[in-house]
């Protein structure tokens, strides 16, 4: 079987094909720009299959995770990602990753991030109406680890649940930049309370799947 080219014939010439009559300055000149325009802008890789999602994230930090078919990509100011859940037009569940920059600290981050959830906390009880806090811990998930705060609210007349969790990568000691999920789920979604919120349905695919790295060895989706 022969080679499949990597660019199909309607969509040439190629870059190469119109730099080869030019100098070999030009050439690389126009390959050294087109490198830095690929670089800056290859920010959130996408390889899509009938019925799910790899993400890809580079900057600030890099991680990937999967979501299925039933997720939406939405705008979400501050957010990196910012994925919503819904049908006809009525909201189940939301899935939000943000960037997390922690102060400086001496030791393992386990030690500090429970310090630095206190003030978190009274970031999210402003931000949700009818905040009741459940639970919090330490939270693992594939290579990195955190903290996690879980609670109750209220959107308008529905109940929502809500879990947060603040992640750095496993390994070196003394990251300080990582990530916060955010998970907003409802009873309609199939949750039935708040400590359930992405143990079942549509948040449990990207929530178990979530890593560090562009590896997906170790993810579960």
């Amino acid at each position: 079987m022969g080679r499949v080219p990597v660019i199909k014939a309607e969509y040439g010439p190629t870059l190469p094909q119109l730099l080869a009559p030019r100098p070999l300055a030009v050439r690389i000149a126009a390959a050294a720009l087109a490198l830095a325009i690929v670089v800056t802008a290859v920010v959130v890789a996408i390889v899509t299959r009938p019925d799910e999602t790899a993400l890809l994230v580079r900057k600030p930090v890099t991680f990937n995770f999967v979501y299925g078919s039933q997720w939406a990509r939405v705008g979400e100011p501050g957010a990196l990602v910012a994925l919503r859940h819904a049908e006809g037009g009525l909201f189940l569940d939301s899935f939000v990753v943000r960037s997390l920059t922690l102060p400086a600290y001496r030791g393992a981050v386990g030690g500090m991030l429970p310090i630095y959830a206190d003030g978190y906390l009274r970031t999210v009880r402003r931000r949700y109406r009818g905040f009741e806090l459940v639970g919090e811990g330490r939270a693992r998930i594939n290579n990195a680890i955190g903290y996690e705060v879980t609670f109750r609210a209220r959107s308008g007349a529905r109940r929502l649940y809500g879990r947060h969790y603040l992640l750095v990568e496993e390994e070196p000691d003394g990251r300080r930049h990582g990530v916060v999920l955010e998970l907003e789920s409802t009873p309609k979604a199939g949750t039935p309370t708040a400590d359930e919120i992405g143990n079942h349905g549509a948040l449990k695919t990207p929530l178990r799947s979530f890593r560090f790295g562009e590896d997906r060895t170790g993810g579960t989706s």
